[in-house]
């Protein structure tokens, strides 16, 4: 548990739920049959699979050794279990992320051109990282009533791997095929990694206007009703409001991030980068390109 943790997030046992005390907002603790080691190893699995089915780009991409060191400094400000975070990009042309149990955060190609500042996307890793930090996903597992919570995330990425269905899921967007739908959050969930993610960027020096300006940016690419990532990231409804009203609880600050001189440097960079539209990623060809990484790099 980090010191962040103790500043503005306790556990309140009688209450079961993660408490921002800046605000008073009760976060509900989901149900969890996973074990914190568990979640790490079997998550690890699953990103493996990600790779098999999704243009990852190289470690050493000038954009996703960015998006890895910006993943980093926001780690120092997480709160709860010390996951084994780490940050990766793929080449898709579709504004969305999404994060793995355990700590494995993939970022669109095409979120970090859509990004118009270093707040920006900081506030879309942040949200990201909300997820892990609640265990949503394993939450999600845990509620299916359908499955034993101990079926395990490996065993679903290995039968969504038969018959090319993770080509269909990086077409869909991720969590929507059967099999890695617990990857499929709901709006209270949504909203938790909202408000979470909010204070994430604030405690990182960053402004945190910079997460409702990207979800202006997300309505203004898929109209009026948008500001979600895809399907996986349902609206909850009034996101800009909310989060907005959050940040005006928090105390101000005179000097916040907005952007940085590396995070120019590399939209240029991405902004010449190819990203993939659906059907290519689906078809495969990227696979024999030699371009993308065939396997997550293990510590």
């Amino acid at each position: 548990m980090n010191k962040q943790l103790t500043r503005w997030l306790v556990v309140v046992a009688m209450a079961a739920a993660l408490r921002c005390e800046a605000t008073q907002i009760q976060l509900p603790v989901c149900k969890n049959g996973f074990t914190e080691p568990d979640e790490q190893k079997q998550g690890e699995q699953v990103a493996a699979k990600v790779y098999d089915a999704m243009p990852v780009l190289k470690d050493s991409d000038p954009v996703a050794v960015y998006v890895r060191q910006l993943g980093e400094k926001l780690v120092n400000y997480a709160p709860g279990y010390a996951w084994r975070y780490n940050f990766h990009v793929v080449a898709s042309d579709e504004i969305n992320a999404f994060a793995l149990p355990g700590g494995s955060v993939f970022v669109n190609l095409a979120t970090v051109q859509a990004a118009e500042s270093e707040a920006q996307l900081a506030g879309v890793m942040g949200h990201e990282l909300s997820h892990v930090v609640m265990r949503h996903a394993t939450c999600n597992i845990t509620k299916q009533q359908t499955r034993s919570i101990w079926y395990g995330l490996g065993q679903i990425a290995a039968q969504a791997t038969i018959g090319g269905r993770l080509g269909d899921i990086a077409a869909q967007g991720i969590g929507t095929a059967a099999g890695l739908d617990f990857l499929r959050m709901g709006r209270d969930a949504e909203k938790q990694a909202d408000l979470m993610g909010t204070h994430i960027l604030y405690d990182a020096g960053y402004d945190p206007r910079g997460m409702p300006q990207f979800f202006e940016i997300i309505q203004a690419k898929y109209g009026e009703g948008g500001a979600q990532f895809l399907s996986d990231h349902p609206n909850p409804g009034n996101r800009t409001q909310y989060v907005s009203a959050e940040i005006a609880s928090l105390p101000p600050r005179d000097k916040q991030v907005r952007t940085t001189d590396a995070f120019r440097r590399m939209h240029d960079i991405a902004m010449k980068e190819k990203a993939l539209k659906a059907e290519e990623v689906k078809a495969g060809a990227w696979k024999k390109s030699g371009e993308y990484e065939k396997a997550p790099k293990m510590d």
